[in-house]
């Protein structure tokens, strides 16, 4: 009998009604024993798929639906709910529109001092405005176009236009030292700008931007699009990379990446591998978090077939000697390790740790919600610390206090728990619990070093921009466009983390593009005039 016939069942409503009938009179023939003997063996080898796999309902739940926290319910106990706030209640404030075009009306009729023309009394003094809203919708990219009046003489061919009146006030992009001068449909750099945010930042693929803009009676070809992208990646390549050579010098560095696809590398067109010789097909973006101890963030993406850890390396090769000792937090994949030359203490994201046993926890309950509740203390300590605004000498003494008998009293828990035969190595739960305690010292590597995160999290934030877009436009056609939206990616996002706008930043590059060529530091996101 083959695999496929052990599960096979072929039974008919009536068949099966027969089958309660004589199950409940115990007249059970030979036929009857056999089909249930298929049913245990076909509920016992789902059972140990559920085991070996992890995929328990709420796993399959989470592949189809997604969910919106790992949280356990035990740990919200531990963690204080900030408190609602009674006045907004999700509305927008006269305040909230910094962008918005603001008009100052004058009423019609009165002015201050005048009397009061209801009681003829009291004399009106000026109150705060009042508030009255126009919303419009247009296009994303607009278009003035200017008709400029034109006289020729007919004697000499001589022409005689009008001056055209954004000749002085339109902010272009500064091609003074290209050797092609930029055309009419780029050389505008807001325009180039929205069309590189809404392609990089918000996901929206061309074609998809060229179906907006022409059923709005604003054409404008993906060809096009492409050329006004191509100049901002030419005024952001030098800052680009500057922020490389500034980021190697952080004290705190943060890793992980997530596949992409190349279309050229696809069609195997993709650099030989150094194994089999065969050129690499599968891509990948790296992100890559360096903060100073200025408390300044710089994000990079680098898309290549090589994971994070071989850019972290390449990073850590151009760094100083008297930069002194850093922090480099990754999850544990072995691609992400760090050559034992450089001065760095590498630490392991926590949040896989306990993922391990989040995803486990409806086939081992008792033992899984004891890991979860446990650090849960540990996160709750993270996060009181964080609330207290405590510097990272003092988030280490309370972590002293609080999280190191926790974390202590857990490892030689599950240390006990598998000497002594109570859980199986080679079971989900005997997996998890190896997976652990074979990282215990970078795991807790918090309790010992100033500064040390519990998690990878923040980068993995950075690396939803790279999720957005992959989602939205599905691939790159060539390694030379990955690049391009490595660099501008990476500039929106380190813009995002210091708090300053992309857009009038990514503006504001293509305005001084000679200049941003000359002396790219002097135009890091956080020099930028207010």
């Amino acid at each position: 009998m083959s695999s496929k016939d052990a599960f096979q069942i072929n039974m008919t409503p009536e068949d099966l009604q027969g089958l309660k009938t004589r199950l409940g009179q115990g007249r059970l023939c030979r036929e009857d024993l056999e089909a249930l003997s298929k049913v245990l063996q076909l509920v016992v080898t789902l059972q140990n798929l559920l085991l070996k796999r992890r995929l328990s309902i709420l796993g399959w739940l989470r592949r189809i639906f997604g969910i919106k926290t790992e949280k356990h319910s035990s740990e919200k106990q531990h963690i204080a709910k900030p408190a609602l706030s009674s006045g907004r209640r999700g509305r927008n404030g006269r305040e909230d529109y910094p962008g918005a075009k603001k008009v100052h009306v004058a009423h019609e009729c009165y002015k201050s001092g005048d009397t009061c023309p209801e009681c003829r009394r009291g004399k009106l003094v000026e109150d705060k405005p009042a508030v009255d809203y126009d919303w419009h919708g247009q296009a994303p990219v607009t278009l003035h176009v200017y008709f400029l009046q034109r006289f020729l003489c007919h004697t000499c061919k001589t022409s005689f236009t009008a001056k055209s009146p954004i000749a002085e006030t339109a902010k272009t992009v500064d091609d003074s030292t290209d050797d092609e001068k930029v055309s009419r449909c780029n050389r505008n750099a807001s325009a180039n700008t929205m069309i590189a945010l809404l392609r990089y930042m918000y996901g929206v693929a061309c074609y998809r931007l060229a179906k907006i803009q022409g059923r709005l009676g604003i054409a404008l070809a993906e060809a096009t699009q492409h050329k006004m992208i191509q100049q901002v990646y030419e005024a952001a390549r030098p800052v680009y990379v500057e922020l490389i050579a500034v980021s190697a010098e952080g004290c705190l560095f943060h890793a992980d990446d997530t596949a992409i696809k190349i279309l050229d590398w696809l069609q195997g067109k993709g650099p030989p591998s150094q194994v089999s010789g065969k050129p690499h097909k599968k891509a990948q973006t790296s992100a890559i978090l360096s903060k100073s101890s200025l408390g300044r963030t710089i994000v990079l993406y680098l898309t290549d077939e090589h994971p994070a850890g071989f850019h972290i390396n390449n990073l850590l090769s151009k760094r100083e000697s008297s930069s002194g000792s850093a922090i480099y937090m990754c999850d544990a994949l072995s691609g992400n390790k760090v050559e034992k030359d450089f001065m760095v203490i590498q630490v392991y994201c926590l949040d896989h740790f306990r993922r391990q046993f989040y995803e486990i926890q409806s086939c081992y309950p008792s033992h899984c919600v004891h890991v979860l509740e446990e650090l849960g203390k540990v996160y709750a300590v993270d996060a009181q610390a964080k609330a207290q605004g405590l510097n990272p000498e003092q988030r280490l003494d309370l972590h002293r206090q609080k999280s190191l008998e926790v974390m202590t009293n857990l490892g030689i828990w599950m240390q006990n728990e598998l000497r002594l035969g109570r859980i199986e190595e080679n079971s989900p739960l005997g997996k998890a619990m190896n997976y652990g305690l074979k990282r215990w010292t970078e795991f807790n590597e918090f309790l010992h070093t100033p500064g040390v995160p519990l998690s990878n999290s923040e980068c993995e934030r950075a690396i939803k921009m790279i999720i957005t877009h992959r989602k939205n436009s599905l691939f790159y056609k060539t390694v030379k466009g990955a690049h391009v939206g490595d660099v501008i990616q990476s500039l929106i996002a380190t813009c995002e983390q210091a708090s300053i706008n992309p857009f009038k930043y990514l503006t504001w590059l293509q305005e001084n593009k000679a200049a941003v060529k000359k002396t790219p530091q002097a135009f890091l996101p956080w020099n930028m005039p207010a």
